[in-house]
């Protein structure tokens, strides 16, 4: 009896031992997974909202200003240049005289003329007076007045070349740029200064050929703006239409579009300053869209869950630009993962370092 109430007592011990060895396991795994669980790492993320606007699908093209009349002005008789009257900036009138070439030459060229031909005025109407009382043959009398047409041609000629030694101004324009010096010897053709009309700024863009029907029946109506770098990047300029070729190049494919810029020279424009042509080829009015930026790989947007964990959905977007794309406005209330989430999972817990929604990317 004895020995069987030892071996109940063993047995009981052996219980006891078990069930205390059994509650420390499971108490050691509790404390290590609420262990594990504060230790869990905080994935760092930076953070958008959705941005809420107008989402414009656009064509840049690269160009320069130019002016719709653009003249240099040549001397059509050679000699030396006696003055140049105007420098680079000067307004010049029509019909203004802003060069002269010594007339010396031109004046005695005329003056010699001019006498020959009163010569051959007089003789012309003495035999004209003669021959028609049939005092002398046709032939003398055709002889003189050829040789009057001669003299008159030579003469009129004469008074030209001495008029061509003032150069004037063809137009209303500013003067762009002085290539003559004063008492430098100039041939026929010579430039001596470039007008240009700053009224009239223009610029031309070659579109690439594959656009050209949808240019075909949208360019008159296409909002077209032009941002310069020279003023920043937040100066436009809106532009209206001119001109569209009738034909693509085979050189480089593409076809030229011709715009004016109104008002460009108030506000600063002048001809040979770079400048972005943006094309507005279609426009989604007040949408909800991100920067592409957002866009994880695998076509997956990341997002945050009300547990701050992270989440992503399969999106392909179908409306977008260089820089942002539309999504569904049934996602406007969420937060989007701007940058960190090429380094997450599902359900990782996360560490917002920071929320850009209401900087520069709006």
């Amino acid at each position: 009896m004895a020995k069987f109430l030892a071996i109940k007592s063993i047995a009981k011990l052996s219980v006891f031992s078990i069930l205390a060895l059994l509650f420390i396991f499971i108490l050691f795994m509790v404390i290590n997974r609420e262990r594990a669980i504060d230790n869990e790492f905080y994935a760092p993320v930076i953070t958008i909202k959705p941005i809420y606007g107008n989402l414009e699908k656009t064509l840049r093209i690269t160009s320069q200003v130019e002016t719709g009349r653009l003249i240099t002005l040549v001397p059509r008789v050679g000699g030396t240049l006696i003055t140049l009257d105007v420098k680079a900036g000067d307004e010049v009138s029509v019909d203004q005289i802003v060069a002269r070439v010594d007339s010396t030459p031109s004046e005695l060229t005329f003056l010699q003329a001019q006498s020959a031909f009163l010569t051959a005025r007089s003789t012309y109407e003495r035999i004209r007076q003669v021959y028609q009382t049939q005092g002398v043959s046709r032939q003398t009398y055709d002889e003189a007045r050829m040789a009057f047409d001669v003299a008159r041609a030579q003469f009129e000629m004469a008074q030209l070349n001495m008029d061509y030694t003032n150069i004037r101004s063809p137009m209303d324009a500013t003067v762009l740029m002085r290539h003559g010096t004063e008492g430098g010897l100039v041939g026929a053709g010579t430039p001596l200064i470039t007008l240009g009309d700053l009224n009239d700024l223009r610029i031309k863009a070659a579109i690439p050929e594959i656009h050209y029907r949808f240019f075909a029946e949208n360019w008159e109506t296409m909002p077209v703006r032009i941002q310069v770098p020279a003023f920043g990047d937040e100066t436009f300029f809106t532009l209206r239409p001119l001109s569209l070729a009738p034909y693509v190049s085979p050189e480089n494919r593409s076809f030229l579009v011709e715009y004016e810029i109104p008002d460009g020279a108030v506000y600063g424009l002048r001809p040979g300053m770079f400048v972005n042509v943006i094309f507005t080829l279609d426009i989604r009015e007040m949408v909800y869209y991100l920067p592409f930026k957002a866009l994880a790989s695998q076509n997956r947007l990341w997002y945050v869950t009300a547990e701050s964990r992270s989440a992503y959905i399969e999106f392909i977007p179908e409306f977008f630009n260089n820089d942002y794309f539309q999504i569904p406005s049934q996602l406007n209330e969420r937060t989007f993962i701007l940058e960190g989430q090429h380094f997450i999972k599902q359900g990782q817990q996360l560490n917002i370092l920071s929320d850009v929604s209401h900087g520069i990317l709006q």
